[in-house]
C-alpha cells in the first residue's frame, strides 16, 4: 500500500488562496455529495488540499485518497478506501484485505459512531473510474450514515446516481467555469514572480488563457526563469491548448540541453524509477537524476513518501510525448521498442504490448504476443491485451505465426464470432496438417480446436470422450494450461452427454490446473460447470453455494457487469426460478440476458437464461412476451450456429403452452411442426447427437400424452426416462419423472402407485427447496398434492411444511395466468371438474373455493363461450380443445 496516497501530493508548492471557492466548499457539510469536475490543470487538487487544511481537526474528520489507474481494480480500490476511511478510528488496526462487500459494511459500520462529521475526499477519480468502482461508490454514498459527506474530484463527469441526490438538494457541484482564475487570483500569483507587472498585462494574459490555472502557473514559471513577462504575454496568441504547448516549450527551453533530453525521454513512461531512467537515458545514476529533476521543478512528483517511484504531471507528460514523437520519430520509436522489450523480459505483458504498439513495430508486437503464449493469454484473463496487440497486426503476419492465429481464433470464439472462428481455424488446420510442427504446438492446436467445437456445441460420442481421456494422460504434466483446457472440455462434454459422475472429476482437475497458474478467470468457468453438474444431480443447494462464491470472486475481480458476471447471473437465475423466486430471477436476467447476447456465451448458459425468462414470463400470463424471448433465443442460435439451442427453444415453447393450458389440438399441431417424436425417440439411443434435446423432448412428449389422457403411452415413455436417470444419477430429472408418473398412474386408477411416485418426487425436492416443477405441472399435480396434504398427520414436520409451501405456490399461480386469452386458470380448473361431473359443492371442496366463488367462475365461463347451461359449456369447450374431451384424443404422430 502506498501511504502517500492518503495525503495531498507533496509537490503542491506555492498556492494562491482561493477564498471564494473555499467558502463554497464549506457547503459540503450540508450536502451528501460534492463533485469538483474540470479538465486537467484547473487546480482541483490544490483547492481541495487548501480546504482540508482550513478545517479544525476537532470539528471534522477528513480522509484523503489520491487515485491512480491501478485503482480501477475494485479490490485494490476498496482496500485503499478502507484504510483511508478507518485508519484513524481510535488507533485500532484495520484489515486492508477484505472483499468489497465486507469492506463496504466495515466502512459504514465504522463511521456510524463518529462524534463529528466525516468527509471523504477522492482526488483524480477519473483515473480509477470503472463500472465496478462506480457501483461501489454509489452504494457507499447511499448507505453511509448521515454524518458522512463525500467530495470527488475528477477530470471527467462521473456518473454515480447523483440525479437522485440533485433532486433532494444533496448535490453540490464545482465545475471548470467556477475554477477559472479570477483577475485578483492571477494578479496575486503573477505579482509574486514580477512585482513590476501592470494590471493591463495581467488582464491580457488572463483573457488569452481564459483563466486556465495551469496556463497562468506555467506563465508564472516562465517569467520566474527569466523569459520576461512582456515576451510571455505579447508573443502568445491562440486557444488555451495552444498556450499549454507554448508555455511547456518555454519551460523546456529554460533547462540545460542534457536535462531537456532526459525529460523528453523519461516522459515516455507513466511511472519512473532509477532503473527506468538508466534504461531510457543510457546512464547509471538514474535515482540521482530523478532527485535533481524534482528539485528543478519540472512537474515531476514522487508517488511515495519514500520516493521509490515518480511521475510527471499528466498534462506535462502528454505534451512531452507528443513533442518528442513529432520532433524525432526514429528516436521515439526506438525508445518505445526498448521499453517494450524491457517490460516483456519482466513478464509485464500488458505494458510491453502497449509500448510495442506505440513503436509501430509489427514484428515486435508479434514477437511479444507469441513469446507470451499467443492464445494462452486469453484463458489467463488477458483477452484485452491480446485483442489490442492483434488488432494492430496485418492478417498475413498473424497467419504466419501459429500461436497468433490460434489467438485470433480464440478471440473470435470469445466475441461470439463462431462462424469466422471456424473458417479461420479450418484454414489454419489444413496447412498445419502438412507442416512439420513440434508435438507441443500440435497439442495446442487440438486444445483450441476442442474449445471451438465445444462453443459450437458439436456432438461427440462416448467413445470420443474415452479417447480424449486416454490422450489427456499422455500430455506433459507441467503444462497446466493445456491440461486445464483439455480437462475442462472433457468435463463439459461428459456433462452434456449425461455422464454426471464422469464429468465431475475432469472439471475439478481443470480447476486445480488453473489455480496452479493463477488464472482465476478460467477457474470461474469450471465453477459454473461444477454447479451445473450438481444441479443435474439434484443437489441444487450445493450448486447455489458454488455460484454464490463464484459471484463474489467475479464481482471483486472483474466487476458486477462483466461477461463472467452475466454468465454467473444466468445460472443463479435458473436456480432461483426453480425455488419459485421468480422476481429475483427476472431481476438478474434483466441485465444479464441482453449482455450475454452481445458477449461471451455458449449453449448451456443461453439455455439457462432464455428458458428461465420465457417460463417466468409465461407464468405471469405474458405469453406473447415469452414467445418473443424464445424467438430471440432462436436468432442467437442461428447467428452463433447453435443448432441444439434452437431445438431446445422449440421444445420449451411446447412446454410453456402445456403449462399455460393451451388447447390440446393446438399443442399437438405445434409438436408436429417441430418433429417432436423424432427428437424424443433419440432418448432410446446410447449416445444421441444431443442428449439434452432428447431428454427435454421425451419429457415434453410425456406431458402431451397426459394432456390427451394417453396414460399407457405416458408410462412407457416415463419408464425409459426413469431407467436412464437412475443409471446416471440425474436427481433433478427424477423429480419431473416422478411428478408425471404420479399423474399417469392416477389416470389409470393406480392410486397407491401414484402416491409412491409423488412421495419420491417430494423426497428429492424438499431438501433442495425445488418448487417450480410442481407449479409448472400443476394441472397434473393438484390431486396428488391434495391427497398428500390430507395425510398431514402422518408426515414429518419438515415434509409437511414443504407440502404447505407447494400448496401456497400453486394457489398463488391459480388464476394469475390466462389460458391463451380464453379462461383464467381458476376458470379452467372449475370447468375441468365440471366436465368430470362434479357438483358446485364438490368443486368448491376440491379446489378450496367457496360455492359462491365457484358459481361466479361458472357464470364467467358461460359468458365467454356464449352458453347458459353446464352441459353446453362442457360440450363446446371440449369441441374447441379448451379442455380434454370425454373421448381421449387419438394418438398423434407428430
Amino acid at each position: 500500500m502506498i501511504a502517500a496516497k492518503f495525503d495531498p501530493p507533496v509537490w503542491m508548492g506555492e498556492q494562491i488562496s482561493r477564498d471564494l471557492l473555499l467558502e463554497r466548499l464549506n457547503g459540503a457539510f450540508t450536502h451528501r455529495l460534492t463533485l469538483v469536475h474540470a479538465p486537467a490543470g484547473y487546480g482541483k487538487t490544490s483547492l481541495l488540499a487548501q480546504w482540508r487544511d482550513s478545517l479544525d481537526p476537532a470539528a471534522a474528520q477528513v480522509a484523503w485518497l489520491t487515485l491512480e489507474h491501478d485503482d480501477r481494480d475494485l479490490k485494490r480500490f476498496v482496500n485503499y478506501l478502507l484504510l483511508a476511511m478507518l485508519q484513524e478510528n481510535d488507533g485500532r488496526s484495520v484489515s486492508a484485505d477484505l472483499p468489497p462487500r465486507a469492506a463496504l459494511s466495515a466502512i459504514i459500520n465504522g463511521l456510524a459512531d463518529r462524534p463529528v462529521p466525516v468527509v471523504l475526499i477522492l482526488d483524480d477519480l477519473h483515473h480509477a473510474y470503472s463500472e465496478p468502482v462506480a457501483n461501489f461508490l454509489q452504494s457507499l454514498v447511499r448507505l453511509a450514515p448521515p454524518n458522512c459527506h463525500f467530495i470527488f474530484a475528477s477530470r471527467d463527469y462521473p456518473w454515480l446516481g447523483q440525479s437522485v441526490l440533485a433532486a433532494e438538494e444533496q448535490l453540490l457541484e464545482i465545475a471548470a467555469a467556477d475554477l477559472k482564475f479570477s483577475a485578483q487570483e492571477a494578479e496575486c500569483l503573477l505579482c509574486r514572480t514580477d512585482g513590476s507587472l501592470e494590471t493591463i498585462d495581467i488582464d491580457t494574459l488572463l483573457d488569452r488563457t481564459e483563466g486556465w490555472p495551469i496556463a497562468v502557473q506555467l506563465a508564472s514559471l516562465s517569467i520566474k526563469r527569466g523569459l520576461g513577462a512582456e515576451r510571455v504575454i505579447d508573443e502568445y496568441c491562440g486557444s488555451s491548448s495552444d498556450l499549454a504547448r507554448y508555455l511547456s516549450e518555454q519551460v523546456l527551453m529554460t533547462l540545460p540541453q542534457e536535462t531537456r533530453d532526459i525529460v523528453l525521454r523519461t516522459a515516455l513512461l507513466d511511472r519512473l524509477t532509477g532503473e527506468a531512467v538508466d534504461l531510457l537515458c543510457d546512464r547509471q545514476d538514474g535515482w540521482m537524476v530523478l532527485e535533481r529533476l524534482e528539485q528543478q521543478g519540472v512537474f515531476l512528483s514522487p508517488v511515495t513518501w519514500e520516493r521509490r517511484e515518480y511521475r510527471y504531471h499528466q498534462l506535462f507528460a502528454d505534451y512531452l510525448r507528443d513533442r518528442f514523437e513529432r520532433s524525432d520519430r526514429p528516436q521515439f520509436t526506438a525508445l518505445q521498442r526498448r521499453i517494450a522489450r524491457w517490460f516483456a523480459e519482466r513478464a509485464q505483458i500488458a505494458e510491453a504490448v502497449n509500448h510495442a504498439i506505440l513503436s509501430a513495430d509489427d514484428m515486435l508486437i508479434g514477437d511479444i504476443l507469441e513469446e507470451a503464449g499467443g492464445w494462452r493469454l486469453i484463458p489467463q484473463g488477458l483477452q484485452g491485451v491480446a485483442e489490442r496487440g492483434l488488432g494492430k497486426l496485418p492478417l498475413a503476419l498473424v497467419r504466419a505465426r501459429p500461436r497468433l492465429v490460434l489467438a485470433l481464433v480464440y478471440l473470435q470464439i470469445k466475441r461470439g464470432e463462431i462462424g469466422a472462428a471456424r473458417a479461420e481455424f479450418d484454414l489454419f488446420a489444413a496447412g498445419a496438417d502438412a507442416a512439420d510442427m513440434p508435438v507441443d504446438l500440435r497439442t495446442e492446436i487440438r486444445v483450441v480446436g476442442d474449445t471451438l467445437s465445444d462453443y459450437e456445441n458439436q456432438p461427440v460420442t462416448f467413445e470420443d470422450l474415452l479417447a480424449r481421456e486416454a490422450l489427456l494422460r499422455k500430455l506433459p504434466a507441467n503444462d497446466h494450461l493445456v491440461l486445464a483446457n483439455f480437462s475442462e472440455t472433457l468435463g463439459a462434454k461428459y456433462y452434456e452427454g449425461g455422464w454426471l459422475e464422469r464429468a465431475l472429476q475432469p472439471t475439478l482437475a481443470a480447476r486445480d490446473h488453473y489455480v496452479a497458474i493463477g488464472s482465476l478467470y478460467s477457474d470461474l468457468f469450471t465453477r459454473f460447470l461444477e454447479a451445473r453438474i450438481k444441479r443435474a444431480q439434484g443437489r441444487s443447494k450445493e450448486a447455489g453455494t458454488i455460484l454464490e462464491t463464484a459471484w463474489r470472486d467475479t464481482v471483486d475481480n472483474f466487476g458486477s457487469r462483466s461477461d463472467l458476471a452475466a454468465n454467473c447471473a444466468a445460472f443463479q437465475a435458473e436456480l432461483l426460478f426453480e425455488q419459485d423466486q421468480t422476481a429475483e430471477a427476472r431481476e438478474l436476467l434483466s441485465w444479464a440476458l441482453p449482455h450475454m447476447e452481445q458477449s461471451d456465451g455458449w449453449v448451456d448458459v443461453y439455455a439457462a437464461a432464455y428458458f428461465t425468462e420465457a417460463r417466468a414470463l409465461a407464468s405471469e400470463g405474458a405469453f406473447d412476451e415469452a414467445c418473443d424471448i424464445l424467438a430471440r433465443a432462436r436468432r442467437v442460435a442461428a447467428r452463433r450456429r447453435l443448432r441444439q439451442l434452437e431445438m431446445l427453444a422449440d421444445i420449451c415453447n411446447i412446454d410453456v403452452q402445456i403449462a399455460q393450458g393451451a388447447p390440446a389440438q393446438a399443442v399437438l399441431a405445434a409438436a408436429a411442426v417441430i418433429g417432436l417424436d423424432a427428437l424424443a425417440d433419440m432418448m432410446a439411443e446410447e449416445s444421441p447427437q444431443y442428449r439434452p434435446v432428447a431428454t427435454a423432448a421425451s419429457l415434453c412428449r410425456v406431458r402431451l400424452h397426459l394432456l390427451v389422457s394417453a396414460w399407457d403411452r405416458a408410462l412407457e415413455e416415463i419408464g425409459r426416462l426413469r431407467a436412464w436417470a437412475e443409471q446416471r444419477g440425474a436427481g433433478r430429472l427424477l423429480i419431473d419423472v416422478n411428478i408425471l408418473a404420479a399423474a399417469a398412474l392416477r389416470g389409470q386408477g393406480a392410486a397407491a402407485e401414484a402416491r409412491c411416485c409423488f412421495d419420491e418426487a417430494i423426497s428429492i425436492a424438499m431438501f433442495q427447496n425445488i418448487i417450480r416443477p410442481f407449479v409448472e405441472a400443476r394441472q397434473f399435480v393438484q390431486p396428488c398434492l391434495d391427497e398428500a396434504l390430507q395425510a398431514d398427520a402422518q408426515l414429518g414436520r419438515f415434509r409437511a411444511q414443504f407440502l404447505k409451501s407447494l400448496a401456497k405456490a400453486l394457489a398463488a399461480h391459480r388464476g394469475s395466468a390466462t389460458v391463451f386469452g380464453v379462461f383464467s386458470e381458476a376458470e379452467a380448473e372449475v370447468l375441468l371438474y365440471l366436465s368430470q361431473g362434479h357438483s358446485n359443492k364438490e368443486i368448491a371442496r376440491l379446489i378450496g373455493m367457496s360455492p359462491d366463488t365457484v358459481k361466479y367462475r361458472l357464470k364467467s365461463v358461460f359468458r365467454k363461450i356464449g352458453v347458459s347451461k353446464r352441459r353446453d359449456a362442457v360440450r363446446i369447450s371440449a369441441e374447441r380443445g379448451l379442455i380434454p374431451s370425454s373421448e381421449p384424443v387419438a394418438a398423434h404422430t407428430h
